[in-house]
């Protein structure tokens, strides 16, 4: 058989010199790979930190005092030559070459065969023992391993992204136990280790050594930047259905990359920067982000697009190095792993809920350029906005996946040196095994011990072991393993635990005691201690803010006094909607695309809210036609010769607000041009205007009740960190309570032992004694209460809201005039009544029923005034009148209307 040649292509990248913690892995990870008996070594490192760099130098090293014959495995195809083009440039003394390529090749010391993980998960080729589909001009697996053997070379194996390329590990970790390496490396951006487990159980490794890097010591190395920012717009209910967010993600993204242009040239730094504009897979998808750009006068020859679903790895990075491209557009099928390090801005017009993928796109930006790392030699020094990857997102929903992997990818502690982490079989409470690096009472044994009974190799018993839920092979050749659930993290096992290295299926209750303990925070001797050890178990710590202004210790209650009879006062008030002056102008507004929503910017590292501004919104003006035709439609006894004329009307009224604009902003438009506008001003009043009513509520309260204080509020809040709060920028906790989805997958994130530490507890560390929270059910908010919770951060007039719960210590309770039972009103508001006046506590409860609204608003507390109650009705947002009828409609998007209302109530 004749070799094939490897063309090697000229390296795309320069020679990289490795960091100093980046030299203190090769050498250790070096130094386990060539002992007689290696370890199986697991890199931990954030995305960006040059994870493929250390496993091309360390190969180097450990090719040079051994003979191994390497094999690579990555996730994608894309990365198959990128990871090869990586090899060429860092690694000379190896010979990279593609699997299929290499396995008709003769073997020889250095050489590396590159494939995707799916490339050699076949069970067709394990049922024959990986000698199947050979020929005289092509080498099956089992052929090229028999030459490797004869020239007694030994077998590595790298997988990298292991996070990703594990997803379905058994039939893969089957090949690997068939090629029984020496030497085996993985690499994954995440601290998740379930997936990794169950690979090396399936390939039948008990144990590993684990090398971390933490983000920090990436980010000292300028290797990623040192802050992350998702940029999601906050739309009130009129604009939500119209606003065509594509369109202003990629002009707010495009007006951000533009501002950095600026920024470099100022500084001197020759650098073009890149904005990658992400969009779904389909049809249509990558010309229509094209035109919207090409809208907002970018040239079309500095527009990049990869427009096929198969992703092409030489045309992406030609894209991300050819500085006269500054848009590279490209599907979500494309959108992992190549290198853009010019690209400061994502613009991501698909929704990104999954974790791993969110974590590989934030990836993309991540990168600190050449050029910048040339300027400072300090990441600290490095000007804040060149040294942030900003992330625009036209579902705001996708925030929360990239703020998971952000918080996922922050929980890796450096360990440069090594930690040595053994695989234990665990029960679930099901009572099926997952495996896990969480240690139990076991035999010290060497890292290649096999499973018991899985000494043989049989392979015609492999089919009939028992396989999990995704129908992968959990045991190895040889007796099969008990069944394994789908996999699952290693904080979720609980129930008695079984050695994997035992006879035994069973561990006793003694040895069970014998388990490492987990820290106690009700040692803790300081505060820092206590929030470290609860950050180990899993569980972030979010304070009261003690920043905002008139927090109280306690908020008051009240409780009803023996005997006291509960007087009933009622009061009714009704006012007509009309179309005001303000309503006018918004309707100009988004007439002209000028209408201006909340764009809020978070840092994902700390989860805080660094700003909420306001940005222009491009319409979608034929949907704002449609609704309005749509609500024409359903007005009494209007034919549509009636709907031209209320339009008309409309834009005649509108004309003059309209006028007034566009000369005010100097602009010039054409006759023709002034007419649409008007009449698309005319369709956003009709939204707005129809089923509009006139009434608002007052309500009966008793006020012979005491008022005292309710328990001390709690000192913080508790909740998993794996499970990403949305940061809110004027609760009294700063974010968002969980949602019920939330609070169901507690179960499944925390252990019991670690969920116990979420009740409401008192706590006594060192001198200081306080209690914390526990966010349940009686937290969450349903559609319109989160609504009016996001409509709350954006008013000026609020200090900070809490969500009041049922029946806390620390509860808003009310005296109800008609029934034994207490009232828990929604949401505490402590606003300004008027402005620069000391803010106060006020309450406010959203109802469906208004019924039940008209009998609680008997009762007016003293301390808190009268309760505001809000219904939503037609899809608008009113205040309940003391009769049960509508009052005012609430604007979200301008709560002056709400406190017009608390002005007339205020105490």
């Amino acid at each position: 058989m004749t070799s094939l040649t490897l063309n090697v292509s000229t390296p795309q990248h320069s020679v990289a010199i490795p960091e100093p913690f980046q030299t203190t892995l090769i050498t250790n990870l070096t130094e386990r790979l060539i002992r007689e008996s290696s370890p199986p070594c697991l890199l931990r490192a954030p995305t960006g930190s040059g994870k493929t760099f250390v496993l091309a130098k360390t190969l180097s090293n450990v090719s040079a005092q051994k003979k191994v014959v390497w094999f690579w495995f990555v996730p994608f195809a894309n990365l198959v030559n990128q990871t090869l083009d990586d090899l060429v440039t860092n690694a000379t003394d190896l010979t990279p070459v593609q699997f299929t390529q290499g396995i008709n090749q003769e073997p020889q010391a250095g050489q590396v065969l590159i494939s995707t993980v799916q490339g050699v998960s076949r069970r067709a080729w394990r049922l024959a023992d990986y000698d199947a589909g050979g020929g005289e001009q092509l080498r099956t697996p089992a052929d090229f391993i028999a030459l490797v053997k004869s020239q007694e070379l030994e077998v590595g194996v790298v997988v990298d992204e292991a996070h990703i390329a594990l997803d379905e590990a058994t039939e893969f970790g089957a090949f690997v136990r068939w090629l029984n390496p020496s030497c085996l490396a993985l690499a994954t951006a995440t601290p998740k280790s379930a997936r990794i487990n169950n690979f090396l159980a399936s390939a039948g490794l008990s144990s590993f050594e684990g090398f971390n890097v933490a983000r920090d010591d990436v980010v000292q190395a300028r290797l990623n930047k040192k802050y992350i920012e998702a940029v999601v717009y906050q739309l009130k209910d009129t604009t939500a259905a119209v606003a065509d967010l594509n369109r202003t993600v990629l002009r707010q993204a495009w007006l951000r990359n533009q501002y950095l242009a600026t920024q470099l040239q100022g500084l001197g730094i020759d650098l073009t920067p890149l904005l990658l504009v992400q969009v779904d897979n389909g049809k249509d998808t990558i010309e229509d982000a094209e035109r919207a750009l090409i809208d907002l006068g970018i040239p079309m020859p500095a527009i990049g697009k990869h427009s096929s679903d198969e992703p092409n790895p030489e045309l992406m990075d030609a894209i991300a190095n050819d500085s006269s491209k500054k848009v590279l557009i490209f599907k979500q099928s494309a959108g992992t792993g190549f290198n853009a390090p010019r690209a400061f801005v994502l613009a991501s017009l698909k929704s990104v809920t999954d974790t791993d993928f969110a974590m590989q796109f934030i990836g993309r930006v991540m990168r600190v350029p050449r050029q910048i790392r040339n300027q400072y030699t300090q990441a600290d020094v490095i000007p804040a906005d060149l040294n942030t990857a900003y992330v625009y997102l036209a579902n705001a929903d996708a925030q929360k996946g990239y703020q998971s992997a952000v918080e996922i990818t922050g929980q890796v502690r450096s360990a440069l040196e090594g930690e040595s982490e053994k695989l234990y079989r665990r029960k679930t409470q099901s009572g099926a095994p997952v495996f896990t690096n969480r240690p139990v009472s076991t035999p010290e044994l060497d890292p290649r011990t096999p499973f018991p009974g899985t000494e043989q190799s049989d392979t015609d018993e492999l089919d009939t072991a028992t396989t999990g839920t995704n129908g992968g092979i959990v045991g190895g050749p040889g007796a099969p393993l008990p069944p394994m659930p789908h996999p699952v993290n290693d904080e979720s096992t609980t129930g008695e635990t079984g050695s994997l290295f035992d006879d035994l299926d069973e561990v006793d209750e003694e040895s069970a005691d014998e388990e490492p303990k987990k820290p106690d925070p009700q040692t803790a001797a300081s505060m820092e201690e206590w929030q470290a050890i609860m950050a180990e178990r899993g569980i972030r710590v979010y304070p009261v803010n003690h920043d905002a202004r008139e927090v109280p210790v306690a908020l008051e209650r009240e409780v009803r006094p023996t005997g006291l009879n509960m007087g009933e006062i009622a009061e009714r008030v009704a006012t007509r909607v009309i179309i005001t002056d303000r309503q006018k102008r918004e309707a100009a507004l988004a007439a002209r695309n000028r209408l201006r929503e909340k764009e809020r910017h978070t840092e994902l590292t700390t989860g805080v809210v660094k700003s909420v501004q306001d940005a222009f919104i491009v319409v979608d003006r034929n949907v704002v036609a449609r609704e309005a035709r749509a609500a024409l439609d359903r007005l009494p006894q209007i034919e549509p010769a009636d709907h031209k004329v209320i339009v008309q009307t409309l834009a005649k009224r509108v004309e003059g607000t309209l006028n007034e604009q566009i000369m005010d902003a100097g602009e010039s438009v054409a006759p023709d041009e002034l007419t649409r506008m008007s009449r698309t001003a005319a369709y956003w009043l009709v939204r707005q205007l129809t089923g509009d009513l006139e009434e608002a509520l007052y309500a009966e309260i008793a006020k012979e009740a005491v008022t005292e204080p309710a328990g001390p509020l709690p000192a913080a809040m508790l909740f998993p960190s794996s499970i990403a709060l949305e940061p809110s920028h004027k609760n009294l906790y700063r974010v968002l309570p969980p949602s019920t989805d939330d609070l169901a997958t507690v179960e499944q994130t925390l252990v019991i032992e670690d969920r116990e530490l979420l009740r409401d507890t008192q706590w006594q560390v060192g001198n200081e004694r306080f209690m914390t929270g526990r966010f349940d059910s009686t937290f969450s908010l349903n559609s319109d209460e989160r609504a009016f919770a996001d409509a709350l951060d954006q008013a000026s007039f609020v200090a900070w809201w809490f969500r009041n719960p049922d029946r806390k210590s620390y509860s808003v309770q009310l005296v109800r005039g008609e029934h034994r039972n207490y009232f828990f009103p929604d949401f505490v508001v402590c606003v300004e009544h008027v402005d620069g006046q000391t803010p106060m506590a006020r309450l406010i409860e959203t109802k469906h029923d208004v019924k039940d609204a008209r009998r609680k608003a008997k009762h007016i507390p003293q301390h808190y005034g009268k309760v505001l109650f809000l219904t939503r009705d037609s899809g608008k947002l009113h205040v309940v009148n003391d009769d049960g009828g509508l009052g005012p409609e609430v604007d979200l998007g301008d709560l002056e209307t709400l406190r017009s209302e608390l002005q007339k109530t205020a105490p």
